[in-house]
This record gives structure tokens, sequence and C-alpha cells, in this order.
């Protein structure tokens, strides 16, 4: 015996979707995550960009050090750590990568830190690099003041100091600055993100 089957539909009185406010909060959640999440990406950008300086000092102080193991003195590559022509392979430009090894570009002539000393570098680099040195009872009067070191007196062993500038945000007047010295294992970094 076969039975017929009924179907029975059920019409929805008040169907109901989403009103403004629930889309407007909507709308808010989704601008703040995707607000959170440009940020966490510019950090860990700007990041990268300091783990760059930060390697790049620490391997201009072997180098350093592999130099007076040669030689007895520390190479003065620069004539000092401020202006615009101190920095090699160039002036820090905002999001300019330059071949270490390439022609010295806005630096004095003659103070070219990969003539002097054997830096190894894997690719093209973000920041501008300078290196001065001095022999013991020396002091070194041009230190960044960003690299908080506001004179060197006179130290009684041979000395250099590394420092690294470059323009992360685009705003000329700022510069993120990665500094290292021969006293101290410790690299300092000022203004990380500007």
């Amino acid at each position: 015996m076969a039975r017929r089957l009924h179907k029975t539909f059920f019409v929805a009185h008040h169907s109901r979707g989403f009103t403004l406010v629930e889309m407007m909060i909507v709308v808010v959640i989704v601008s703040i995550l995707a607000t959170l999440s440009v940020l966490g990406y510019r950090k860990l950008v700007q990041s990268a960009h300091v783990s760059e300086a930060t390697s790049m000092v620490n391997n201009i102080r072997v180098a350093q050090e592999a130099y007076h193991a040669e030689t007895q003195g520390y190479a003065n590559c620069m004539p000092n750590l401020t202006g615009a022509t101190s920095w090699y392979p160039q002036q820090s430009v905002y999001g300019v990568l330059t071949q270490w090894g390439a022609a010295c570009g806005s630096c004095n002539a003659g103070y070219d830190i990969s003539q002097v000393l054997p830096v190894h570098v894997d690719g093209p680099v973000l920041f501008g690099y300078a290196t001065i040195a001095g022999s013991a009872g020396t002091a070194g009067t041009a230190i960044p003041n960003n690299c908080n070191i506001s004179s060197l007196t006179t130290p009684a062993t041979d000395w250099y100091a590394i420092a690294a500038e470059a323009d992360l945000d685009g705003v000329v007047t700022t510069h993120t600055d990665v500094c290292g010295f021969s006293w101290t294992n410790q690299v300092f970094v000022y203004n990380e993100g500007l």
C-alpha cells in the first residue's frame, strides 16, 4: 500500500536579516583587526631591517678585529660618523637598497669600507655604514649623538666605533641608528623604525 506524502511548507512571517547596527559592529571589528595586522606587519618588516644593520655592525666588528690582528691597529674608514658623506655605500635614503662593494656613492673619496675591511655581505643593504678608529691616547669627537656617547674620552687602548643609519619611515629628519664599539660587545639601536 502506498501512502501519499504530504509536504508541509512553513512560511516565515518574520524573516529577519542583519540590522544596520549589527553590520556596523561587524565593520568596526573587521577594521580593528585589519589595522592590527597592518601594524604587526610593519613592525615585522622594520625589525628585519634593524636585524640587517645589527648583523652588519657585528660583521664590521669581526673585520675590524681581523684587521687589528694583522696591522696592530684598527681601520679608520671614515673621517667621522656624522654628515651626508660619512656613510658607505650611500647616504641613507628611504627604501633604497644598494649592493655592497658598489662604487662609493655619496661618501668621501678614499673612504670605502669594502676596500679596506673584508666584510662579507649576502646581498644589497638598506643602511649606510661607517666606522672610525683611533689608537691608544687619542679621542674620537665625531660619534653620532644618537649613539648615546656624548664624547669619547681618551682610551687607554686602541678603539673603533661603528655606526649604521637608515631612514625607515620616509621622514628625512628622523633616522634609525645602530651603533657598536670596541669597548663593549653590545649593539645599540636608537629610534627603531624611524
